[in-house]
């Protein structure tokens, strides 16, 4: 058994077990009130693994598909992150898997309309 440091110390000890990073987060309850507990999140190896996956994809380079094409081929493989990941810390790791999604949908769009990066004038 691993002992997770609860204090406000400075050496917190944290494991990986299963592409969870076990480790001492901050959260609030139901009164507001902050207090630490060893919770279980998406490693960082396995969130690089997820982005390298979805850089895989190559969505920017299909300009002929639409969203729907992209949904439908998509959808299996980020709802089965989702439920694995997202099952104890769901916030932040939707959070970081809609921002790697996010990028990857937006440099689609600027290759499929030819929008680039510049402000309106």
């Amino acid at each position: 058994m691993a002992y997770i440091d609860t204090f406000k110390r400075r050496n917190v000890t944290s494991f990986t077990f299963l592409g969870y990073d076990f480790k001492v987060r901050t959260l609030k309850n139901f009164k507001g009130e902050l207090y630490r507990k060893c919770m279980p999140g998406a490693s960082n190896a396995a969130m690089r693994k997820i982005t390298e996956t979805i850089k895989k994809w190559r969505i920017h380079r299909s300009t002929g598909e639409s969203l729907l094409d992209f949904a439908s081929r998509y959808n299996a493989i980020v709802r089965g992150w989702s439920g694995y990941y997202g099952k104890f810390w769901s916030r932040n790791f939707n959070y970081r898997l809609w921002s790697a999604m996010q990028s990857r949908l937006l440099k689609w769009m600027q290759s499929k309309y030819r929008l680039s990066n510049r402000k309106a004038q």
